[in-house]
């Protein structure tokens, strides 16, 4: 006989906290980024700027324009 009692529901366990976001460098899909859901354009981008993978396909330039649409993806045009 089995008297453990049934699991509570508890929403805190099943709440997303952050997405993966692909990140295209001029159109193509290069490396993804883990992101709060909460986070600003700002933070996006600064924590963008900080990537290595970024850095390493900007090759030095600075980007032209930071493209970020919130729970889809982020877009970098150089």
């Amino acid at each position: 006989m089995l008297d453990a009692a049934f699991p509570v529901f508890e929403s805190k366990y099943v709440k997303e906290t952050s997405k993966t976001y692909p990140v295209a460098i001029n159109g193509k899909t290069r490396t993804e980024l883990t992101l709060a859901l909460d986070a600003t354009q700002q933070q996006v981008e600064e924590l963008l700027m900080q990537d290595p993978a970024v850095i390493k396909w900007l090759d030095g330039k600075p980007p032209k324009k930071i493209i970020y649409v919130k729970n889809k993806m982020i877009n970098v045009v150089v």
